[in-house]
C-alpha cells in the first residue's frame, strides 16, 4: 500500500482507481464530509476526481469509507 498524504487534520478515504502512483489512503480536510459526495484531488496539474462507493474498508485497524476513481480535470489557472 502507498504511504498515506496528510495535508490537514480530517478524515481519512480509501481511493480506488486513479494514477497508479497517487497514494491509497488519503486526508480529506476536516470541513468536507466523506459521505456529501465526490470529492477532487489535485495531483500533478490536474484533478482527480472520486465518488463514494457507499462501502468501507478496514485499514490498520480503522474503517475508511472508499471513494472510486471517475474522471479528472485539468487545474484552471
Amino acid at each position: 500500500m502507498a504511504s498515506e498524504v496528510v495535508r490537514d487534520s480530517g478524515q481519512l478515504v480509501v481511493l480506488v482507481g486513479g494514477p497508479p502512483e497517487m497514494a491509497r489512503v488519503y486526508r480529506i480536510p476536516d470541513w468536507h464530509a466523506a459521505g456529501s459526495g465526490r470529492i477532487a484531488v489535485a495531483y500533478y496539474g490536474q484533478h482527480q476526481h472520486f465518488e463514494p462507493t457507499g462501502e468501507t474498508e478496514l485499514v490498520a485497524g480503522q474503517l475508511m469509507p472508499v471513494f472510486r476513481f471517475s474522471y479528472s480535470t485539468a487545474i484552471a489557472e
